[in-house]
């Protein structure tokens, strides 16, 4: 079994290998609004982030099931609780009014998914976000 603070084949730097792989999986599509941007060669991608599913503070993996690839103003609002993911992947808003409009005029009705299922976020982690989100 792999150590979680030492995943195998992402090299030296796990968190910036694992964020390459998520930005690479979801084809640099932000998986809640659908939008495409060209690849980046710097270290930080200008318009996408990866955010934890399930926080790394809270027990989340440094697993590509574990991220999502969003735009800036879409994982601010997944990371404050305005945006949560159902099991079948539909996109829920808790409480639409925190939104901003122009965001959410531009979510899709469910995730933007990677091509291979296997990349696809673990349902366990999406759970565990929504609960973290209604105590919060």
């Amino acid at each position: 079994m792999v150590a979680p603070d030492k995943p195998e084949g992402l090299g030296d730097n796990p968190q910036a290998g694992l964020y390459r792989l998520v930005l690479t999986a979801y084809g640099y599509r932000c998986a809640l609004t659908g939008e495409r941007f060209l690849p980046e060669g710097g270290l930080i991608h200008p318009h996408l982030e990866a955010v934890a599913i399930r926080p790394r503070d809270s027990g989340g993996p440094l697993a590509i099931t574990n991220y999502l690839a969003v735009e800036e103003h879409a994982g601010r609002a997944f990371r404050a609780g305005h945006i949560v993911i159902a099991d079948d992947y539909r996109i829920l808003l808790p409480e639409p009014h925190r939104l901003q409009p122009a965001l959410a005029r531009r979510l899709g009705e469910k995730l933007f998914l990677p091509e291979e299922t296997m990349f696809w976020p673990d349902r366990e982690h999406l759970g565990f976000h929504r609960r973290l989100m209604q105590r919060g």
